[in-house]
Order: C-alpha cells, then structure tokens, then sequence
C-alpha cells in the first residue's frame, strides 16, 4: 500500500496558489489530482503591447492568431526537472480555458516538488517549407524564453511567450540638399512602398531563418535580402551647437534637446522618413551573463555574430553601402538611423531593447465593445502614449530596468511626471500633440502643479474609464479643447455637444476639424473643461461626477477632407 503524503497548506496560502501564479515548493500528494498542471494562461507581455485597454486584466492582449493556434493545433511544450527525461505535453486552448495534456490527452503532471524547465516553440507552417517565408510566419515564431523554470503548485500557472526571432528596424534620412529620395520610392502614394522590390533599398551578407527542420532552426546568409515596409514617419534630429554632436530620437537626452530654450542645440529636421525592418537571426551575445541561448540550437553556445550591409540608391543614382554589426538576443530588436549626405552615408544605432508589437483587445474598442467606448479617429500613436505605469519585464528575459528611470527617456512614467507632461500638452508646449494613457487613477493638485496661463488642450488623452481627481483652487482641468486642423471658421452641421446636466440640449459650432482628444475619462472635484466655446476637438465617452451629479460630454467634429 502506498503511503500517503500530508499536505501542509495554510488556508490564506492555498487561497493565494489557486489564484495566482507563484514559485513556492508544493508538497504533492500522489493520490489525488494535485500534481495536475494547471495553466491559467500565457503571457505575451515581452512580445507585444496593448494600445489601449479597458482594465488590467487585459493590460497585455494575446494576439488573435496565436489564440486561434492556440485552438487549432496547439503548441507543443518540454517540460522536465532532469534534461535527460523530458516529458512532451501539448498547450491547447479551448473555450477560453488553457490546458497542458499529454500524448494519452490526459492531463499533464508535476514530476516532484521545486522548479520545472519549460521549453516549446509554435512554428507557422510556412516556415516548414524555405519557398514560403513570409513576414507574418517569422513574425509569429514563439517561443519560451530560455531558461524558463516554474515551480510545481497546486495553483494555475502562466507560461511566458516571446519571439523566437530577432529584429532591426532602419530608418533613411536623406539630406534635403540633395533632394532626392529612394530609388523607386512613390512620393504620391505610399501603397506601392509595400512592394520593396521596387525602392532600391537593400539588406545585404545578413543572417537569417531559411526555414524550421524537425523543430530546429536552421540558418543561412542572406546574399541581398529585401526589408519590409513599415511606412514614414516625420524625424527630427538635432545638433550641439558647442560639440557638433547630432543627438538621434533613441538617444536618452532627446528630449532635453527637443525642450532646450537655451540656443545649445539646432534642429534638422528631415521630413517623413521611409522606414523598415528584417527579421534577423539572433546572436546571443547581449547579456551574455544571463542564460540566453534558445533551447533549440544545435548549438548551445553564445558566440555568434551577425552584421547588415545596407546598399540604397538615391533617385540621383548616387549608391551608398553601410556595414553595420549588431548584437540581439531572441525578441530583441535595435533601431539604425541611416543618415545620407551628399558625402556619405552614417548611421546612430540603439542598443538592444525588447521588440514589441502593438495589438488591440476586441473587448475595448471593436465589435465586441460593451462600454460604449471608441478609438480615436486621429491618429495611430497610441503605443507611442505616455502612461503611468511601468514596464514589467520578466524575471527570466535577461532584462532588468526600471521603466520611470532618472532621465525619463521612456514612456512608462510616474504619476508626477504624467502629470508634469500632460500640463505641457498645449500649442508652442514641449508636448504640443502627445498622446497620454491612463492605467490607473491619478489626482492632479492645481495648487502645486504648474499650469499655463491658457491650457487649451492639444494632445490626446485617453483614461481608459480611469479616474482623475482635481484639488486645488483651479474649477476645471482645461481651458479648452484645440483640435483645429486650419485657422478658418466654417458652420459644422454635424458636431453637437451633449451633456445631460449643465449643457443639455445645447448645440455649438467648432471651428473646422480636429487634432486633440479626450476620451474615456472620469473626472471629480472639477469640470474637465472651463466651458463648450473652446472646444474643436473629439470628446467622448467622458463625464463629470459632481456629487450626486453626473455631467456626461460627447463631441465628434466633421472630419477634414483631403
């Protein structure tokens, strides 16, 4: 007869376990299901970010075409506390609930107490076969991070995902002088771009995926491969007066550059630059000190090396050719800015930071939306949003920072410094047309913070349904709304200003078009804004809550044409 194992749970602690993920040793009983490995999710959060969201619970989405991956086939997963016995399992999604089983489709199970390894790979089809490679297929290689190990717990636990892939952005500065462009780029419709056949832009002796053999990688070097597009973007450089020195959008003191009133620094403005990227292969040599190696090397070592020669030809038919060695890790990515004059070709690079694309949860602005919530019809920068919150990195990506660090060169800032941008949001401000987002209640002091002497608006606020509290002397958060697009006054049929309490059945004329927003905001202890005159830009889904008193604004100016 086998002998039983006690069980020592406190009762707080197992409410905790079944709850939440953690890393404590569990004593498992091998005559019930508690050795069962139950998985609550995975976590996406290195590999993608959400634009915007209505609660934390969905502060990082899982993409739909892993979701639906998830459903179809599943993801196989290794797990083993000895690397000479690995247990195969696969990770299924079903119904909006994860399970792990094995090949019997039963459930699979912890193999003892302490930490477990976990490796597995979701390969797109199309990178079984080398002819056809896409860029969503390599897009969408995902892996676990290595050296991932989860403790056995009778709670659910959440696998972590990432890339499996490498990525380096380049963007092209040509030097207005010359009054040139990309070969073969289209100036007047930037929907032929896409096809980089035609723009004479190369990336050229670098390593990349040829396809996936039996669950491993296998590589090859690209003789001259052709980057996707990723569209324009306007870039601002600007030079030290004193050093010469050119001070790049990735470079930490950007923004006291971009804020100087000093006369220390010239701007160069470069106009929309085309940009692209390559998915790369990795080199593991950043954080060499981390186990870093993916699990399915054939390989197990760290010295690899990887390098870009970029080739472009100017529509002068001037040719530039840059060397250009970078060192990434599995979903890192690196910036270049390829900066081109009629003397050469010179490149500011950044170092290595996490690749993440931006997905967008159906659940807040879609089909699927119940609050009464709604994009912005503005703009696409939301993920460019300051927001007040941090950064969580994994404890086992081989990155640790703090995301509201001293210079403030990021976008997930404190609540003070949120605040101190947001109030620096206006026409001729150093946040002139930024976008903010709240991820949780903020109460801004009017006494202590230091408004302008007219804060009409101009960015774009999103508050996610999160409240902002106002203290202080000061009746209201902005003097008004500026959302004009020209300075001519024209009678807009269609824009109505809505309010059930002090503004009822009003209806006002804006000046034409928009450029600033609020969306989504809940306001106390003052107005959100000082009154309806000075308002031309979208307001919706936001109210004042004065006591008792509900003031609901809604405005959606006629949009410009073009």
């Amino acid at each position: 007869m086998m002998k039983k194992i006690k069980r020592y749970i406190p009762l707080a602690l197992g409410f905790m376990l079944l709850t939440a993920c953690n890393s404590q040793d569990e004593v498992l009983s091998s005559e019930d299901d508690s050795n069962i490995i139950h998985v609550g999710g995975v976590s996406t959060s290195d590999m993608v970010t959400t634009a915007v969201a209505t609660r934390a619970d969905v502060a990082i989405q899982t993409p739909n075409w892993l979701k639906d991956n998830l459903s179809a086939k599943g993801m196989t997963i290794y797990y083993y506390q000895d690397a000479d016995a690995k247990q195969e399992a696969k990770l299924k999604l079903a119904n909006d609930l994860y399970s792990l089983t094995n090949s019997n489709d039963k459930h699979a199970k912890w193999l003892g107490n302490g930490a477990h390894f976990f490796e597995g790979v979701f390969i797109p089809e199309d990178l079984e076969d080398s002819k056809t490679r896409n860029y969503n297929a390599l897009s969408q290689y995902t892996a676990v991070p290595p050296s991932t190990k989860i403790a056995a717990t009778v709670g659910r636990i959440t696998i972590p995902l990432q890339h499996r892939l490498a990525r380096v952005v380049a963007y092209v500065l040509i030097d207005k002088t010359m009054n040139a462009t990309l070969k073969g780029f289209d100036t007047e419709n930037d929907k032929n771009n896409e096809n980089v056949e035609n723009t004479m832009l190369r990336f050229c002796n670098v390593r990349t995926l040829d396809h996936v053999e039996n669950g491993k990688p296998v590589w090859k070097k690209e003789r001259k491969a052709i980057p996707h597009y990723l569209g324009q973007e306007e870039v601002t450089l600007y030079q030290e007066n004193k050093t010469g020195k050119l001070i790049f959008p990735i470079d930490e003191n950007y923004e006291d550059a971009k804020n100087d009133t000093q006369g220390n620094y010239t701007s160069l403005n470069y106009g929309k630059c085309p940009y692209y990227d390559l998915i790369v292969r990795p080199t593991y040599t950043e954080n060499k000190e981390k186990p870093n190696v993916m699990f399915d090397e054939t390989e197990q070592t760290a010295n690899y090396n990887n390098n870009i020669d970029f080739e472009l030809t100017l529509s002068n038919d001037l040719e530039y050719e840059k060397s250009f060695t970078f060192d990434l890790n599995a979903n890192d990515e690196t910036v270049v800015y390829l900066r081109v004059n009629p003397e050469r070709i010179d490149y500011n690079s950044a170092g290595s930071r996490l690749w993440k694309e931006t997905v967008y949860p159906d659940d807040y602005y879609g089909v699927n939306n119940q609050n009464g919530n709604n994009l912005s019809v503005a703009g696409s920068s939301w993920q460019r949003a300051y927001t007040n919150s941090t950064l969580s990195a994994g404890v086992t990506d081989g990155h640790f920072y703090d995301a509201d660090s001293e210079n403030n060169s990021v976008q997930y800032v404190s609540d003070a410094r949120w605040i101190y941008m947001l109030l620096q949001a206006y026409q001729g401000g150093a946040h002139h047309g930024d976008y903010f987002i709240l991820q949780k209640d903020i109460t801004i002091d009017t006494d202590t913070c230091h408004f302008p002497k007219d804060f009409t608006f101009t960015g774009h606020l999103d508050a996610l349904d999160h409240k902002i509290t106002i203290t202080g002397k000061r009746a209201y958060l902005f003097d008004g709304l500026n959302g004009e697009y020209t300075t001519t006054q024209e009678t807009d049929k269609n824009a109505t200003w809505e309010a059930n309490v002090h503004l009822e059945g009003t209806t006002w004329v804006p000046t034409l078009g928009w450029r600033a927003e609020v969306v989504n905001t809940i306001i106390t202890g003052a107005k959100l804004f000082k009154d309806k005159d000075n308002i031309s830009g979208y307001v919706n889904n936001c109210k004042y809550i004065n006591g008792t008193d509900t003031t609901y604004y809604s405005h959606t100016p006629k949009l410009p044409t073009y």
